[in-house]
C-alpha cells in the first residue's frame, strides 16, 4: 500500500495522520520549505488517502495509528497514473490552456489570477466526479500574484465540505497574512547532505561519488536541486570556477568579470531549457548567483581546511589546493570574500547592473586574495 514514505519528515506526517486518523483534516494545507525536500510527494501520498476508496487503518513505525490507501481499488490505480478526475495539479504552465487566447500567448513566470480563476475557484465549487473528494495541489504557490490570492480567499475560508487544497510553497514571507491564516501551515524541513548524497547515488549509478558529494553539499538541503545540479554537470562549472580562484591574483579584473559573463551565459542556457518560460535575462541572473554561491563554497571550504572540518568540506575532491589557498589567506579575509559575495547578490537582485556588480565583486575579492 502506498505509504508516507518521505524521509526526514517524521513531524510533518505525525501531524497528517493524527489529523487523518481524528477525521479532522482541515480543508486548507500550506507546505511550506525548500523546493526538493518531498511536499509534492507527500501531498500526492496524502491525496490517495482522501481519493482511497477503502484506506487501511493500521499501526505505524513509532506505534502511533496511521491512515494508508489500499493501492490497488481503481480510484489508487487512478492516482498513481495521474488521470484521478479528483486531483487537480496546478501550476505555471497551465497559462497554455487558459480558454482565453489572450491570456495563453503571456509567459508562465507566476500564477496569475486568471489561470487561479479557471483552474481552482471555478472548480470548487463543483461535486467531485467520483463522490468521495476533490483535492487541488499547488504547485509554486508562492508564485501566486498578490492580485490571485486575495481572490482566493473566500475559497480558502469556505471550502465545500468534500474539498481540500494543498498549497506548495519555498518562501513563506511571499503569501499574504491573509492566506497563511486560512491554512494550517506544515513546515518542512531540509535533507542532511550524506542522505542527499546517498540517493544521488542510487538515482544516478554513473555519478561518481565527488561530484555527488559536491552537488548535495550545495544544494541547501533539497534532493531536488542536487539532481538539477547533477543535471546541469556543475561540478564542471565548479571545477573551471576552482581554477579561476587560484590564478585570482594574477588576473586582470575585465577578464574575470568576463569569466563571469561567459560561465553564468553557458549555465543560464541550461536553466532556460529546463524552464522555458524564464526569460535569457533571468536564466543569467539566476546562473550568475549559483556561481556566487559556488565561490563562498570555496571559501567556506578555505574556512574548514584552516580549522581542520574536513567532514564539511564540499570540495573535498580539491584537498591539495585547498590547503595551499588556505596557507595563503586568512579567516577573516575568508569571511570578507563570504559576505562579499552575499552584498553582489543581493544587488543584482535590486537590479543594479550587472557588469558593475562583476567588476566591484572582482576588484574586492583580487584585494582580499593579496593582490592589491
Amino acid at each position: 500500500m502506498p505509504s508516507f514514505d518521505v524521509q526526514h519528515q517524521d513531524r510533518a506526517v505525525r501531524l497528517i495522520q493524527r489529523a487523518l486518523f481524528a477525521e479532522r483534516l482541515p480543508h486548507a494545507y500550506l507546505f511550506h520549505g525548500p523546493d526538493g525536500v518531498g511536499k509534492e510527494t507527500f501531498a500526492r501520498r496524502l491525496v490517495n488517502v482522501l481519493l482511497c476508496e477503502r484506506p487501511d487503518e493500521s499501526a505505524g513505525p513509532d506505534g502511533a495509528p496511521q491512515r494508508l490507501a489500499c493501492g490497488t481499488c481503481e480510484d489508487c490505480l487512478l492516482c498513481a497514473a495521474g488521470t484521478h478526475p479528483d486531483l487537480h495539479l496546478v501550476y505555471r504552465q497551465l497559462i497554455k490552456f487558459h480558454d482565453d487566447p489572450t491570456v495563453r500567448r503571456r509567459k508562465g513566470l507566476d500564477l496569475g489570477v486568471d489561470v487561479v480563476r479557471q483552474f481552482v475557484i471555478d472548480k470548487v465549487g463543483s461535486k467531485p466526479i467520483r463522490g468521495r473528494a476533490k483535492v487541488f495541489v499547488i504547485r509554486e504557490a508562492d508564485r501566486i500574484t498578490a492580485q490571485a490570492q486575495n481572490a482566493m480567499l473566500k475559497t480558502l475560508e469556505e471550502p465545500p465540505e468534500t474539498t481540500f487544497l494543498v498549497l506548495l510553497v519555498s518562501a513563506l514571507d511571499r503569501m499574504l497574512p491573509t492566506i497563511r491564516s486560512r491554512c494550517h501551515v506544515t513546515p518542512f524541513g531540509t535533507l542532511p547532505p550524506e542522505f542527499i548524497a546517498h540517493k544521488l547515488g542510487e538515482l544516478l549509478a554513473e555519478i561518481p561519488p565527488d561530484r555527488a558529494r559536491l552537488c548535495a553539499r550545495f544544494s541547501q538541503g533539497s534532493l531536488g536541486l542536487a539532481l538539477q545540479h547533477a543535471e546541469d554537470r556543475l561540478d564542471e562549472h565548479n571545477e573551471r570556477l576552482i581554477r579561476m580562484l587560484i590564478e585570482l591574483p594574477r588576473q586582470a579584473v575585465a577578464a574575470v568579470a568576463a569569466w563571469f559573463e561567459s560561465e553564468a551565459k553557458a549555465l543560464g542556457e541550461k536553466y532556460a531549457r529546463r524552464d522555458p518560460e524564464i526569460t535569457d535575462t533571468e536564466a543569467r541572473r539566476r546562473a550568475l548567483k549559483a556561481l556566487f554561491g559556488l565561490t563562498a563554497t570555496w571559501y567556506r571550504d578555505l574556512l574548514h581546511t584552516s580549522t581542520d572540518s574536513t567532514d564539511l568540506i564540499a570540495n573535498a575532491a580539491y584537498g591539495d589546493q585547498l590547503a595551499s589557498a588556505a596557507r595563503g589567506t586568512t579567516p577573516g579575509r575568508a569571511v570578507a570574500a563570504i559576505t562579499q559575495l552575499s552584498e553582489t547578490e543581493r544587488r543584482l537582485d535590486a537590479n543594479v547592473n550587472t557588469r558593475l556588480c562583476l567588476d566591484e565583486l572582482v576588484i574586492r575579492l583580487t584585494r582580499l586574495a593579496g593582490a592589491a
